[in-house]
């Protein structure tokens, strides 16, 4: 039986996409809408790609953020300018000041906290940025400050298993109890797993499974809706 839930924050817990488009729409207004999600993909994928780069030294925060935008452009044939790149970031960075919790999800965190299930928060990031993020969200009305960790602050990335296991000793329970909730197959879905927990993969974006790797997830959901039914359905919750 699921005693507790933790979720990843971005792409999970609010639509991304949203103020990556906006941001992209500013700056490339002839750039197809019907290509956006594509473009949406490839820039998650340069970011979870070259990510580790920026933790390690081998680039800087701003290259990596730099190299993400730039590669996933290229791919649809579009060359920005450096200076188009950096207003880019700017208006992405301003525009995710204004995101917001879709109703489904305000109504599932609702549900959980009425029914007393302890819920945290896992994320990737560096720690004023994903500090900013969660407070825009207004996530502490819902999940205590001491069960959001956040990796740049504990110095430990998804999917290394010692993140859930931090998360394992803020919630006082075991990892056979937990559940975790999670866009990325890399990060989430294999992490969760190799701490031995149960996790629920939210594909909203449609992405296939990675080569070489099998449906380990307990679930699949492709929606805000059907996310919102399954967590506050009792009988999801029994493992």
């Amino acid at each position: 039986m699921i005693q507790g839930i933790v979720f990843d924050l971005d792409d999970t817990l609010y639509e991304q996409q949203s103020p990556f488009a906006e941001a992209i729409k500013s700056l490339f207004p002839s750039f197809p809408v019907s290509k956006m999600n594509d473009l949406f993909i490839r820039f998650r994928y340069y970011s979870d790609l070259h990510y580790m780069k920026s933790i390690t030294g081998e680039w800087t925060l701003v290259k990596m953020r730099y190299e993400r935008i730039r590669l996933a452009l290229a791919d649809f044939g579009y060359l920005p300018t450096d200076s188009e790149i950096h207003a880019f970031q700017e208006n992405y960075d301003h525009a995710l000041k204004n995101i917001a919790l879709p109703y489904e999800i305000t109504e599932a965190l609702d549900y959980l906290n009425q029914s007393e299930i302890p819920i945290g928060l896992i994320t990737n990031g560096p720690v004023e940025r994903q500090n900013d993020k969660i407070r825009a969200l207004n996530i502490p009305r819902w999940i205590d400050q001491k069960h959001i960790l956040i990796s740049d602050g504990v110095q430990i990335q998804k999917p290394d298993p010692g993140i859930f296991k931090l998360m394992e000793a803020a919630l006082n329970l075991s990892p056979e109890s937990l559940l975790y909730v999670g866009d990325s197959f890399d990060n989430d879905v294999l992490g969760a797993k190799a701490a031995g927990w149960s996790v629920w993969w939210f594909n909203h974006q449609r992405r296939e499974i990675p080569k070489n790797q099998l449906p380990i997830f307990e679930k699949e959901l492709r929606s805000f809706n059907e996310l919102r039914q399954a967590l506050m359905n009792k009988k999801s919750l029994q493992r």
